[in-house]
C-alpha cells in the first residue's frame, strides 16, 4: 500500500524500442567523405604543382630575355662603332653577314644557320648564353624623298643594319629579338 491507502500499482513503462543492428551506413558515409576530401586535396596538389611549373617557365623566359636584351645592346654599340667595310661581301663573319637575299630563309629561323656570335654581355648568372649576328641590310635615306634632292645632302642616306640576338638553353624558354638600327 502507498502513503495514501491504496493498493500499490505497479507503473506501466513502456518498452524499449529494439535496435536495429548495425548496417554498415557511418562506414560507408565516412568512406564517401574521405574519398571526396581526398579529391579536394589531390586537385589542390595539382594545382600547386601546375602554378610551380608555370613560375619556372616564367622565370627561365625572364632570364633568357635579359641576356638576349643585354647581347642586342652590346652588338649595337659595337655597330655603332664598326665601319662598314668591314661586312663581308656574302656570307658571314664572326656574326657580321652580308646583306640576305629576299628569297633567302632569314638566317635567325634557319636551323642550320652557324654565323651566331656569342654574346659577351653582363646578363644574370643563371641566363643561357646569348648570341647575336648583324646583317648589313645597304643605305636607305634618313628622310623622305631625300635622295631626289638637289644637290643631295651628304647625310641623306645611312647605312642600316638589323641586328637579331637570340638566347635559349635545351628544353627551356627560348627568346629572339630583333633590331633596325641606323648608322650614326
Amino acid at each position: 500500500m502507498n502513503t495514501f491507502g491504496c493498493p500499490k500499482e505497479r507503473a506501466q513503462v513502456a518498452p524499449r524500442p529494439r535496435r536495429a543492428p548495425p548496417r554498415g551506413i557511418s562506414l560507408i558515409t565516412s568512406l564517401m567523405l574521405l574519398a571526396l576530401i581526398s579529391l579536394v586535396v589531390v586537385s589542390g596538389m595539382r594545382s600547386g604543382v601546375l602554378q610551380a611549373k608555370m613560375n619556372s617557365a616564367t622565370q627561365d623566359r625572364n632570364l633568357a630575355f635579359q641576356a638576349a636584351e643585354a647581347a642586342l645592346r652590346e652588338a649595337e654599340r659595337a655597330t655603332a662603332a664598326t665601319a662598314a667595310a668591314s661586312f663581308p661581301g656574302s656570307g658571314c663573319t664572326s656574326g657580321n653577314c652580308s646583306r640576305p637575299a629576299a628569297t633567302d630563309t632569314p638566317r635567325w629561323l634557319d636551323t642550320a644557320f652557324a654565323g651566331w656570335r656569342n654574346a659577351a654581355a653582363s646578363a644574370p648568372a643563371a641566363a643561357p648564353q646569348a648570341q647575336v649576328i648583324v646583317e648589313d641590310m645597304g643605305s636607305a635615306p634618313n628622310w623622305p624623298w631625300c635622295e631626289s634632292e638637289i644637290p643631295r645632302q651628304p647625310n641623306c642616306a645611312t647605312p642600316r643594319y638589323r641586328i637579331t640576338a637570340r638566347s635559349a638553353a635545351q628544353d627551356r624558354a627560348s627568346v629572339v629579338l630583333q633590331t633596325q638600327m641606323a648608322a650614326p
